[in-house]
């Protein structure tokens, strides 16, 4: 039942939905790394939810607080633990679904593996809310390797069937990473994001609702990275 995961560097997160607030523990990042947190607080606020009528409509300013392992902007080698306060709660709005699982969610999975005892509101502890706390863990990481020359971004590569087009496989020019990390909406061809926008709002009017995959390159990293044999890449 572990919300753990890593070696060198263990990330675990916290919190439910509709709890007091959500989290992360990093344990193991170097000291003396500066943090930008105005550049943090910009990769929350792309994945933070209610900004327009293609994400949740529930408002959450996503501001973090950090209770340990940051002084004065500088890791200080302790275990990094940050912490988002819920704001936006509506757990009245889930009380019929407490035994009414919901297809495509993790709501029969969490009843059975916790024996009923799971904080079903909103999805708990297996909530999309619990992105937010990964993405303060994954922009502090993304700050430390853009020193080192490795740069990460992603895309949507589809919604439904409709498909952007893919990473090129030699790595892309850096304006349009760039481009991709500013983006509200991030695609490599703009006609099929328009295409894709237009698929997620008609699913929306019927009360349905589209997946998506989202495809990720990494530039820039060591030869040689991993161990063998089975801690390779």
């Amino acid at each position: 039942m572990s919300s753990e995961f890593g070696h060198l560097l263990k990330i675990s997160v916290f919190g439910q939905s509709h709890g007091a607030a959500i989290g992360v523990v990093m344990d193991g990042l170097p000291a003396g790394e500066a943090v930008d947190l105005d550049a943090l607080q910009a990769f929350l606020d792309r994945r933070r939810p209610g900004k327009n009528a293609l994400s949740t409509l529930r408002k959450e300013t996503d501001r973090p607080t950090f209770l340990s392992g940051l002084e004065n902007g500088i890791t200080s080698g302790a275990p990094l633990c940050a912490m988002i306060q819920n704001s936006d709660q509506h757990s009245s709005d889930y009380s019929e679904l407490r035994d009414k699982p919901r297809p495509g969610h993790a709501d029969y999975t969490a009843f059975v593996k916790w024996q009923g005892q799971a904080d079903m509101r909103g999805g708990g502890h297996f909530s999309g809310r619990l992105t937010a706390p990964l993405c303060i863990a994954g922009g502090i990481a993304k700050q430390i390797l853009a020193r080192r020359g490795i740069q990460v971004s992603a895309h949507i590569q589809s919604i439904g069937e409709i498909e952007d087009r893919p990473f090129d496989s030699m790595g892309e020019q850096a304006e349009i990473l760039d481009r991709l990390k500013a983006a509200p909406f991030p695609v490599l061809d703009e006609h099929a994001g328009e295409r894709m926008r237009a698929a997620i709002l008609q699913a929306r009017s019927e009360r349905d609702s589209v997946g998506g995959v989202v495809e990720c390159i990494a530039q820039g990293l060591p030869a040689g990275l991993g161990d063998p044999m089975f801690g390779g890449m």
